[in-house]
């Protein structure tokens, strides 16, 4: 087998499992949301975790630091 299949996988692989652990880490969403982004993570594979990455990038962007002036 060839060197970069294997790497490609891993490398798949080790994003979802990133991925996984910042849906489960997040306080953003329900027991029950987290899991139903579980599935979408590991039924499309690199699809669902780059669907779930962006949308978690997002939020984390929205809530990001206050603003300067609200700052003590």
């Amino acid at each position: 087998m060839s060197f970069f299949p294997i790497l490609f996988f891993s490398v798949l692989f080790a994003f979802q499992v990133w991925v996984t652990w910042r849906v489960w880490r997040t306080d953003l969403y329900l027991r029950n949301e987290k899991f139903a982004q579980f599935r979408l993570i590991w039924f499309l594979p690199l699809l669902g975790a780059i669907i779930v990455y962006s949308v978690l990038s997002e939020e984390d962007h929205r809530q990001g630091p206050p603003p300067s002036h609200l700052k003590g």
